[in-house]
């Protein structure tokens, strides 16, 4: 019986397009992102099979909650702030990749982890009460995860989906701060230390939870039995005396997870009690921290950034060295830039080993570039905004009865300029209040003349 050619010819065209979408679905599609971008510009809100290639000393922002799928991440920065970035695999089981990234998050932004996660040579810094959430093995070689402020971390898949810290990795709990409460917790996934890997538990207010043992090796992928610890009964730093009762399983610092199982103490060089950022009134910022104590410790970087991203030194103080009393620093930003200005310490060791605060964010306001003339006016007087944005700016006349005579409101930028005519008024000194939605006010005299 002869087949039927146009079955035979449906049949071969079906197959041929089921090649073809598969090959398609299985594309790599590699983005080179080489200057500060959002993701929302350059990458799909869904993307799959991605290579993303960032170029050192650039900036991708998550803009926007995004997704991504069997992804591999090379170079550069991200940066993240009260968005939500979705890790997943499609298809074979396919982890995603970070290698020389940084990540920064900010903000309550969030990492939901559901496909495997590896980084290499990467540093991950979780701020305010930002979140990781994982649910598969991850892998950490070379690599940094720093919990500061609220911020957390939440491992809960199963025994088959561990945690390796590998070539000398760290997770630290904890920014130096007193006032941090970061916490990762462990529940289901086995911990495993390898080499001179560890974790650190800043201090009481930050902690380690994890009814199951963590283990230890010297040497990734030894056959050797790693040895088996213990932290689900610790009771270190917990308590009457201490800011937290003891309860199982958690584990309070200062406290360090070793080759011979969690021991007091931190590798940290200092303890913070406090770290902030004033604007003043002739425009500059200063910076004020103190510390608890300090073990072995040579100084402390400031470090600004205009994106929370991209970091630059900007000065240095000396630290006192040993001490088991409180004390004060400061330090003033001369120049700050106009807009968001991020600051952070470096707390540098003697051995040259150091340690990353918080990051504090301040604004300084749109008004230093606002101007008005003429100055003394007649029959006019011009506001010009400056060439700052992302501010609604209000300005007010008002004479010296605290009367508002004129408002007007405006969008700061592109040298905006409004004039209020004064022709009416009599000659004599008034006010121009300008203030900004970011709270910011400052006033200045105007003199109407009439001569």
């Amino acid at each position: 019986m002869n087949p039927n050619p146009f079955k035979t010819r449906h049949s071969f065209l079906l197959t041929l397009v089921l090649i073809v979408v598969a090959a398609t679905a299985n594309a790599q599609t590699t983005y080179n992102i080489t200057s500060g971008k959002n993701w929302s510009a350059v990458l799909p809100n869904s993307c799959f099979a991605c290579t993303i290639n960032i170029s050192s000393g650039v900036t991708l922002t998550i803009d926007k909650n995004e997704t991504c799928q069997n992804c591999v991440f090379n170079g550069g920065t991200i940066s993240m702030d009260n968005q939500t970035l979705n890790i997943q695999y499609a298809g074979p089981l396919t982890t995603t990749a970070f290698n020389n990234t940084t990540f920064n998050l900010f903000n309550g932004a969030k990492m939901t982890v559901n496909a495997p996660l590896s980084l290499s040579h990467s540093t991950f810094n979780f701020n305010d009460q930002s979140q990781i959430t994982t649910s598969y093995e991850v892998d950490l070689t070379a690599s940094q995860i720093y919990l500061k402020g609220k911020s957390s971390f939440t491992a809960n898949g199963s025994s088959s989906t561990p945690i390796n810290l590998i070539s000398n990795s760290r997770i630290v709990i904890g920014d130096g701060t007193l006032a941090s409460k970061a916490i990762f917790t462990v529940s289901g996934p086995t911990l495993t230390i390898y080499d001179q890997s560890g974790l650190t538990i800043g201090n009481q207010n930050n902690t380690y939870y994890n009814w199951s043992n963590y283990k230890y090796s010297p040497s990734y992928g030894t056959p050797a039995t790693p040895s088996s610890f213990s932290t689900s009964t610790a009771g270190m730093n917990c308590g009457s005396g201490f800011a937290n009762g003891c309860s199982n399983p958690s584990l309070f610092g200062p406290s360090t997870l070793t080759a011979a199982g969690a021991v007091q103490g931190i590798t940290l060089p200092v303890i913070l009690n406090g770290f902030s950022a004033m604007l003043n009134n002739d425009k500059t910022i200063t910076l004020d921290w103190n510390t608890q104590m300090e073990m072995n410790s040579s100084r402390f970087t400031i470090e600004r950034s205009n994106d929370g991203a991209s970091w630059t030194d900007i000065g240095t103080v000396k630290a006192k060295g040993n001490s088991a009393l409180p004390t004060d620093y400061t330090f003033t930003d001369e120049h700050p830039a106009a807009g968001i200005n991020y600051y952070r310490l470096r707390m540098e060791d003697l051995d040259n080993t150091y340690q990353y605060t918080q990051v504090v964010v301040i604004r300084t306001s749109i008004v230093s570039n606002i101007s008005f003339f003429p100055n003394p006016a007649r029959d006019f007087v011009n506001v010009s905004l400056g060439q700052t944005t992302g501010a609604t700016v209000t300005v007010r006349l008002i004479n010296q009865s605290g009367q508002v005579l004129q408002e007007r409101q405006a969008e700061a930028g592109s040298n905006t300029i409004l004039s209020f005519p004064v022709q009416r008024y009599a000659a004599g000194l008034y006010i121009l209040s300008v203030s900004s939605s970011d709270g910011f006010r400052e006033s200045s005299k105007l003199l109407i003349s009439r001569s």
